[in-house]
């Protein structure tokens, strides 16, 4: 196996078009090109849905605790990203992202119809966003793997960021277009949006094929339970691994789950705006610090103290909250926004590269599954952040984040020396 992959690596250097260094340098590959257009797209839709679904949510119930149920029960599903990343281990990556991207725009087409017939009732945002969901749970580790077979590995941390920086900065525009249009048509276009981008997506991934991965010739037939089994063993035993899927898991948990779930009800009772437009505003905020956190990552991706370049990541994303906690004006509170994506960007963006550097190809699906374990666990976050909300306001829900977030990756930092010094 290791021979095989050698010569699959030499094979990968040999056959290369010439590749620029520097920020944009996976760009290069054509195959990588669609797969990074597809991301713009994606993100856009997933950016104008989750503005729209929190502010739905808000302004049916005023009940920050049903903006937690709603926008939770979106992540909830990606709990089974450890089963999607079977799947991805298992058919033609291809194929099964074709088919997810065209379910998810028949959901959104299906949902804005809906809207337009005034016939939504909160169960039905349930009902949407957990299907939602599940769409999503196969999407994600579906497509890191699919990035990574789309470069050779001389490029894959440079890959990775690109992608995050395409995903980031359909944030940034995003949520300013779904708050406008909020304010001034309601949320019915937003769907239909959603529906045509991911609609595009599909037309770019019918001519993308995944050039760099392995072949599949002598990989062990077993069982899909023992095909998770394998997956989940591998991050257990390693522990390069075990201590990236972790460290990712803090500030998912801890930060971000505070934030998305608690955004609206802080720009409508902190800060007195209720019209949809401010939100949007915020949400443009942190897809600024997204795409200038990714934007760092692809330019200096020859950094090689990656461990230590993660752990930094996340203690600066715990003390922007901290910050976060303490502001009360919009201005102010956009700029703390700004600075903790780009920490947490910089972290997810670095622990992703360290996994998919270290796995080999034919586990690659289950590991990304494992390691997206943090987006299905975000409800947990999300729900306990909304009782703190309800009863001590919102301030005090993202101060107990933050406070809590620090705590823990000081622990990582103290036991996981390996990490730390780890070079790649």
């Amino acid at each position: 196996m290791r021979e095989s992959s050698q010569r699959s690596e030499n094979s990968e250097a040999a056959a290369a078009p010439p590749r620029p260094a520097g920020t944009f340098a996976a760009l290069a590959f054509r195959n990588y090109r669609l797969l990074w257009v597809g991301t713009l797209f994606m993100s856009a839709g997933t950016w104008v849905q989750q503005v729209t679904l929190g502010w739905l949510a808000f302004e049916m119930t005023e009940s920050p605790w049903q903006v937690s149920v709603v926008v939770g029960l979106r992540t909830f599903p990606m709990l089974g990203a450890p089963i999607a990343g079977v799947i991805a281990d298992l058919f033609d990556r291809r194929k099964i992202l074709l088919i997810n991207q065209t379910y998810l725009s028949a959901l959104a087409l299906g949902f804005a119809l809906l809207l337009l017939l005034d016939l939504e009732r909160i169960w039905h945002l349930y009902v949407f966003s957990f299907l939602s969901g599940a769409g999503w749970g196969l999407n994600n580790p579906l497509r890191q793997t699919l990035v990574a077979n789309s470069v050779p590995k001389t490029r894959l941390m440079n890959a990775i960021a690109l992608n995050s920086m395409a995903f980031n900065s359909m944030r940034m525009i995003g949520p300013a277009i779904a708050g406008g249009l909020i304010q001034f048509f309601g949320a019915e276009l937003n769907f239909l949006l959603q529906a045509a981008f991911y609609g595009v997506v599909v037309l770019l991934v019918i001519p993308y094929r995944a050039e760099y991965a392995e072949s599949r010739e002598g990989r062990k037939e077993q069982s899909p339970l023992a095909d998770l089994r394998e997956g989940i063993a591998y991050v257990a035993r390693e522990r390069i691994p075990r201590y990236a899927v972790l460290l990712s898991m803090i500030p998912m948990l801890t930060m971000m789950a505070f934030i998305q779930t608690q955004l609206p009800v802080f720009v409508a009772s902190d800060l007195n705006s209720r019209e949809g437009g401010l939100l949007g505003v915020m949400y443009l905020g942190m897809g600024v610090g997204g795409f200038l956190g990714s934007l760092f990552v692809a330019r200096f991706h020859a950094i090689q103290r990656k461990g230590r370049l993660a752990i930094l990541a996340v203690a600066g994303a715990g003390v922007s909250v901290l910050l976060l906690s303490q502001t009360d004006v919009w201005w102010l509170a956009w700029g703390v926004l700004v600075w903790q994506q780009m920490f947490f960007i910089a972290v997810m963006t670095t622990n992703n590269a360290i996994l998919q550097s270290v796995t080999p190809d034919y586990l690659r699906g289950r590991v990304m599954g494992i390691y997206m374990l943090d987006v299905g666990l975000q409800p947990l976050g999300g729900l306990t952040a909304g009782l703190i909300a309800t009863y001590y306001g919102v301030s005090a829900a993202w101060a107990a984040g933050g406070a809590t977030g620090l705590a823990l990756v000081g622990v990582i930092a103290l036991l996981a020396p390996e990490f730390r010094r780890l070079r790649l």
